[in-house]
């Protein structure tokens, strides 16, 4: 009867209201939870089909909880720098273990209270892990499984996905890849002076290594050499410039530094010369590449040093005092310089170098090279005579014609034609001739000095011959003024063929040759930088252990360094005034060893590392996952929500980017439950659950009044 269906319909009204009154008391207790979605709770009415239009069958009410999971809290600062939130769509991917397993669930929470374990790892205070991509020190994804080469950004998988840790990142040092200097270089230095910048940079083990960058006034009006030696501790400094396709070597300069006085035996080579210590003279048969390196009477390290550098110049005819390629280093008289210039590469192997002790004599161990310096940088240019030249040949110098003759002659045009002897074609009689066309040169040409021409022998050593010359060394004009050397009979070089380097027979060359000198700093008139000649510096063979910074970065190397010494046409480096020197500012960037001391978290998702000696590097991308359907989501204690079918699968995507809400740092999302809205809620609902009561009441007093009709 409609009585027993009034008592059902109370019944489920007090059912509907209890479950409405539940959700408020859940909202109120979570009201100071971090990324909690109250619970909204709707009613739906039940009807009983009715068979009567005269009579109602009564049915009830049902209730419908629901988790308004897409709605936006308000974000609230926090002073913890691992607190993040997300202002927009989307959910943070989390794990309840450290380091998920097979059986380990990935799942989705708005609760972004994280804070490092007694691991390092990211957990929020409900217990899950925050997971992310790994990125290499560029920023750049990579998949958190080594062995797999490419990132796939949208599968959620430990394949790709790893938990945050930061106990993980350590330390980091950064290798300095651009210096730039700003100073005034005095207009009024007289010819041969210098000026000196001292720089610091890291190399890539974080340490500080010091060179010094000296500036020398040419004998050019507004133009400046510029020569850097090798940093204490390295091998090879190169200087570069910035033509295209291929670079050209501005200055190459080695160093070996003795650490000790070498052991009897101990050898070093220079050029495919051996040079072996042999104190009495008795220990070493010379040949063409053994000789001796005679310390016989000395009692320092730095004679033994003197003594290596006579025996250089004096036995390899690619060194003597006049070429400057090997030198005791000014101020350290334990260290030797080596300079290619124009001649050739110098390759120095001093591996079996040792001392008493049979430990390494000096910094530098393993085999190096000095490149040789561009023809067009080169202060000398030098002409190779393979054979005699022919009756008749001329060679035109500086507009002044030289005629070889096998014998004297008069003088028939004057001072436009200069005649000397030349014979059979052997070594000694092109000695002879290139003397006699040294002393023509000397005493036709008032721009040549016997500063600026010689000769000298190539390829040659006191063992198997002696020194004969075969080359002529030609200085550029101390005015900066160019000249040209052309060949006629059989100098003439062969048609297309160019000159590839300082020292080549003239088959090898394009004739007329230009002779001149391009210095490494040119000013206009206004002092205003008008070309830089150098670009990079190349540093090889760390005594330390660090990676050359040569620029094969391929090969795991280091970067060059690019030298910023200001741009052409602008006064924003260095500049030529009047004045003193004025050293303006030294920039470079790298950085010693540095330790973790915080995390930067970008809009985008990207943790970047801060490291307390001011570097920072990329080390994890924070995805955030969408849903189609966010209030299908399923929820599960901990304030973390799993897919259903009804939510759709996940879409990873960063941070910012579609969909995706933006990432806050030192930020969390507050509950979406506001305590007034759910406190008026509870007064309605415990209104409903009274008025649901009195019907249940009032069917009873109405069930009794029945029962007493009967008695």
């Amino acid at each position: 009867m409609t009585l027993f269906g009034a008592l059902s319909s109370g019944v489920s009204g007090l059912t509907a209201q209890s479950s409405a009154i539940g959700a408020i008391s859940d909202n109120i207790t979570n009201l100071s939870t971090v990324g909690y979605k109250a619970t909204q709770v709707d009613f739906q009415t039940l009807v009983t089909t009715q068979t009567s239009a005269t009579f109602f069958s009564a049915g009830g009410v049902q209730s419908r909880p629901r988790q308004d999971t897409g709605i936006q809290g308000l974000l609230a600062a926090s002073t913890s720098a691992t607190d993040i939130a997300i202002s927009g769509n989307g959910f943070f991917v989390v794990n309840e273990a450290p380091v998920p397993g097979l059986t380990d669930e990935f799942l989705f929470t708005r609760a972004g209270s994280f804070f490092q374990n007694n691991e390092g790892f990211l957990r929020n205070t409900s217990g899950f892990y925050l997971q992310a991509w790994p990125t290499d020190p560029a920023g750049v994804v990579v998949p958190a499984n080594r062995s797999l080469s490419i990132s796939n950004q949208n599968v959620i998988s430990t394949d790709f996905l790893e938990t945050v840790n930061l106990n993980r990142v350590g330390g980091t040092a950064s290798a300095t890849n651009n210096i730039s200097i700003g100073a005034n270089l005095p207009a009024n230095d007289t010819a041969g002076t210098t000026q000196k910048t001292d720089v610091q940079f890291f190399d890539t083990l974080g340490n500080a290594t010091s060179l010094s960058a000296v500036y020398t006034k040419t004998t050019v009006d507004n133009n400046w050499d510029l020569i850097i030696e090798p940093p204490t501790g390295t091998a090879v400094i190169t200087l570069e410039d910035s033509t295209s396709p291929t670079v050209l070597v501005y200055d190459s300069i080695g160093q070996l530094e003795f650490l000790s006085r070498p052991a009897e035996g101990a050898i070093v080579k220079i050029d495919g010369i051996s040079y072996v210590v042999d104190s009495d003279g008795a220990g070493v048969t010379e040949t063409a590449t053994v000789k001796r390196w005679i310390t016989a009477g000395n009692t320092s390290l730095g004679d033994d040093v003197i003594d290596l550098v006579t025996a250089v110049n004096t036995m390899d005819s690619d060194f003597d005092t006049a070429s400057g390629r090997i030198a005791v280093k000014t101020g350290s008289v334990n260290t030797i310089l080596f300079t290619a210039k124009g001649n050739d590469d110098i390759v120095v192997d001093p591996t079996f170098l040792l001392d008493a002790k049979s430990l390494a004599a000096a910094n530098q161990t393993s085999s190096f090279t000095v490149r040789q310096q561009a023809g067009k940088y080169a202060d000398e240019t030098q002409f190779h005579f393979p054979n005699t030249p022919d009756e008749g040949d001329t060679i035109v110098i500086n507009g002044i014609t030289y005629t070889f003759l096998t014998a004297e002659a008069a003088d028939a045009t004057g001072a436009d034609t200069n005649i000397f002897t030349s014979a059979t074609d052997n070594a000694a009689n092109l000695k002879a001739a290139l003397e006699d066309l040294e002393d023509a040169i000397i005493a036709r040409d008032p721009e040549f000095t016997a500063s600026s021409i010689r000769l000298r022998a190539t390829n040659q050593n006191v063992i198997t011959a002696a020194f004969s010359s075969d080359t002529l060394v030609l200085s550029s004009k101390a005015n900066g003024l160019s000249f040209t050397v052309a060949f006629t009979g059989s100098l003439a070089p062969a048609g297309g063929q160019t000159l590839q380097n300082a020292e080549k027979a003239f088959v090898d060359l394009t004739s007329p040759v230009t002779v001149d000198t391009d210095f490494a700093i040119i000013f206009d008139a206004d002092g205003i930088p008008s070309a830089f000649n150098v670009s990079t510096l190349d540093i090889r063979a760390f005594a330390n252990g660090a990676n050359d910074m040569d620029g094969d970065t391929a090969g795991g190397k280091a970067k060059k360094i690019t030298l910023d010494l200001g741009t052409v046409k602008e006064s924003n480096g260095l500049t030529q005034f009047g004045g003193s020197f004025a050293p303006v500012f030294i920039i470079q960037n790298g950085s010693q060893f540095g330790t973790f001391a915080g995390v930067s978290i970008t809009d985008d998702g990207l943790v970047t590392a801060l490291f307390d000696n001011g570097e920072t590097r990329p080390v994890f991308q924070i995805p955030v996952a969408t849903f189609v359907n966010v209030n299908d989501l399923g929820s599960r204690s901990g304030n973390v929500w799993n897919a259903t079918e009804g939510s759709g699968d996940p879409t990873l995507r960063i941070a910012a980017s579609g969909s995706a809400g933006v990432v806050s740092q030192t930020t969390l999302e507050q509950s979406t439950v506001d305590i007034g809205t759910e406190f008026t809620k509870m007064i309605v609902v415990q209104r409903a659950f009274s008025a649901a009561a009195k019907i249940i009441t009032t069917a009873d007093e109405m069930l009794e009044e029945l029962l007493r009709v009967k008695r």
